[in-house]
């Protein structure tokens, strides 16, 4: 008994120590997360920026977003919790420790499914046309990014497209 007791226990203890390895798995973008980021490198390239390069954890948290948007049927940077958008990008693994420079940035959006909006085309060339959203997608010294979409019951799709910087 005592001896499964302490398997159980070591056991338990490893798994706790796994867990927060775990939810920071890679994560891999889908076939339209990567378009977005694609259309938004070539624009980053039409004015001589460098590309941003698909982070994980910038996905994962993009990904949160657009979810809880689609969820409550709202298009907001601030988390139902009350998040701002670089408490959320920490929080999903965007961290700022041993980092001389972190920076965040974000561009959302929504569009009715089947539109030309809704599409990565679409929403890209949006966010281009507005000049907030072009100033962030444009920021010269960002180079992490990572995007999520959700399509919520009523057909409206839902974009965002979290963004960073982080230096040693």
């Amino acid at each position: 008994m005592k001896r499964v007791l302490t398997l159980t226990l070591l056991a338990t203890a490893m798994a706790l120590l796994l867990l927060p390895a775990l939810a920071q798995a890679a994560t891999t973008p889908t076939s339209t997360e990567r378009r977005v980021i694609s259309l938004v490198n070539q624009e980053r390239a039409k004015r001589g920026l460098a590309p941003v390069k698909f982070k994980s954890s910038l996905t994962r948290a993009a990904r949160a977003h657009s979810r809880e948007m689609a969820r409550r049927g709202e298009l907001n940077h601030t988390s139902a919790d009350g998040d701002s958008v670089a408490r959320r990008m920490i929080r999903y693994g965007y961290k700022t420790g041993r980092y001389r420079y972190w920076s965040a940035g974000e561009v959302i959006a929504r569009a009715q499914k089947g539109s030309l909006s809704a599409t990565p085309k679409g929403v890209v060339a949006m966010w281009m046309s507005s000049t907030a959203h072009r100033r962030i997608i444009l920021k010269r010294t960002f180079r992490d990014a990572g995007a999520g979409i959700r399509t919520a019951g009523d057909g409206m799709r839902y974009f965002t497209l979290d963004m960073g910087r982080r230096i040693r």
